[in-house]
């Protein structure tokens, strides 16, 4: 919030701060459970199989993916 602009600030309060969230039917919920558990076990995997090699794990962003996906899923 370190835009001068009154105007400017009041707009990306809008668009990004103060957006509702809209409810998910069945079918959607079970396709975001899905990504997630897809990244988890992928994740899982990876560590599994490259345990000795350094890579960055998922912890606490895990939801990136399915948000991730939705995005270029509305493209």
């Amino acid at each position: 919030m370190h835009i001068r602009d009154r105007e400017q600030c009041n707009w990306i309060r809008d668009q990004f701060e103060l957006r509702q969230y809209q409810p998910l039917d069945t079918a959607d919920k079970k396709k975001i459970f899905n990504r997630l558990m897809w990244a988890d076990e992928f994740s899982n995997f990876l560590a599994d199989k490259f345990n000795t090699a350094k890579r960055f794990g998922l912890e606490g962003t895990e939801s990136f993916i399915p948000g991730m996906k939705s995005c270029m899923d509305a493209l």
